[in-house]
């Protein structure tokens, strides 16, 4: 991301906000110990400050680590914006809809399809939420972060996306099931599956993500993962993927942001899926995280936090984005099948909603807008599609390649 960083930053919260963007660097330095001693103190003093006191540590059957924290004292309050937030502890009200037991699948999707497993087998103590530990190769990353590196941004040279979108009316929440793949990427790269909130243009642009991705470099294996990304200013110099800068308010005990999808979808076999809603408080404004069939509330981003989104949503959007640097081939995205391939093959979303007011509806087929696919040779996506009675969705994906262009 735009952002000149340095292990000498004597600002802490300086420093949080910057390792932010070294996580969507993309650089691997894994094993890279050339670091003098008086920088190593210095990582050490900054782990001290960025990893709050543990009441307990839970170790995933990934390896993962995440502390359990007190709740008061979880990372999100290190925002100068939040310093006299008060928690709120669930929603005021729920979008009408939300506990509906709708079809996870459409009659041209398999009937195979399950909602994939994931969270914590054995959650946080009342009162703590849990946090991904930050490592001191975490760290490193923002030592060797660029500082004009932007691969968020549909400009960025190696970007490369897929989406379908609604037009320019106010929304207040948005929801789909997303298909859940693993894609195969090497390190510097990623693929996404992603859901889009946001309001404002250019520099102004207030952004909230959702899905899953893989990306080596952010966190450490080919896993495909929940994320989350938010940015008030165009990625220039706000926001940060999941909790790994002050923002997103956690409240859940026993999901957390980062986790692992313990089921992914297979080509012509077992289809998983999850389901991804944001919605905007009706009282407080706060955006709201729904996650999976069970409509867990794992936290939220408060309302302060934004300048254009603080009112509603202007663009809701459901696709996809991969990356790779200059001069390697680009990764597959979704399955890596076209999306002609259909059920079985290709990658989906169903159940497209948006929030006009208050409830989860369907959103009006005269407000959906073609696709915007930057590259259809590599990666493409259906029109939206609805059949009778049955939800909004449509297929995507593609192999990528060597002919992708950067």
């Amino acid at each position: 991301m735009a952002l000149r960083v340095s292990l000498k930053m004597k600002e802490s919260i300086l420093l949080v906000f910057a390792i932010s963007f070294a996580w969507s660097s993309n650089i691997a330095v894994e094993g890279d110990t050339n670091i003098s001693e008086e920088e190593d103190a210095e990582l050490e003093r900054q782990l001290k400050f960025i990893n709050k006191p543990a009441i307990k540590v839970i170790k995933t059957h990934y390896g993962d680590i995440y502390d359990c924290v007190d709740i008061n004292k979880q990372p999100a309050f290190d925002h100068p914006l939040l310093k006299n937030h008060k928690i709120q502890m669930r929603p005021t009200s729920f979008p009408k809809g939300l506990f509906d037991k709708a079809s996870s699948s459409s009659v041209e999707q398999p009937s195979n399809v399950m909602p994939s497993e994931i969270g914590l087998k054995n959650g946080c103590p009342p009162g703590s939420v849990p946090i991904r530990r930050t490592r001191k190769e975490d760290l490193i990353r923002v030592k060797q972060n660029p500082s004009d590196f932007q691969p968020l941004t549909d400009s960025s040279p190696g970007h490369h996306f897929v989406k379908n979108y609604v037009n320019r009316v106010p929304y207040h929440g948005a929801g789909a099931w997303i298909a859940v793949y693993n894609p195969a990427v090497s390190k510097g790269q990623f693929s996404n599956a992603v859901m889009w909130i946001e309001n404002g243009d250019g520099n102004n642009l207030n952004s909230i993500q959702v899905g899953w991705t893989v990306n080596h470099d952010l966190h450490g294996d080919n896993r495909t993962r929940l994320f989350t990304y938010w940015t008030v200013d165009g990625y220039q110099k706000t926001g940060c993927f999941d909790t790994r800068c002050p923002g997103f308010v956690q409240v859940s005990t026993d999901m957390a942001l980062g986790l692992a999808f313990d089921n992914t979808s297979v080509i012509d076999g077992a289809q998983y899926n999850t389901k991804v809603v944001i919605y905007k408080d009706s009282s407080t404004g706060n955006w709201w995280l729904s996650f999976t069939e069970d409509n867990i509330h794992i936290g939220y981003w408060p309302k302060s936090l934004f300048t254009d989104l603080s009112a509603y949503a202007f663009y809701v959007k459901w696709g996809a984005e991969v990356y790779s640097p200059s001069g390697e081939a680009s990764p597959p995205m979704g399955s890596g099948r076209f999306p002609s391939e259909g059920a079985n093959k290709a990658c989906f979303f169903n159940g497209l909603q948006v929030i006009y007011n208050s409830e989860l509806e369907d959103p009006s087929e005269d407000l959906l807008s073609r696709r915007k696919i930057d590259n259809p040779d590599c990666y493409d996506a259906d029109e939206v599609k609805k059949l009778k009675v049955l939800d909004y969705y449509f297929f995507f994906g593609g192999p990528g390649g060597t002919n992708c262009g950067n």
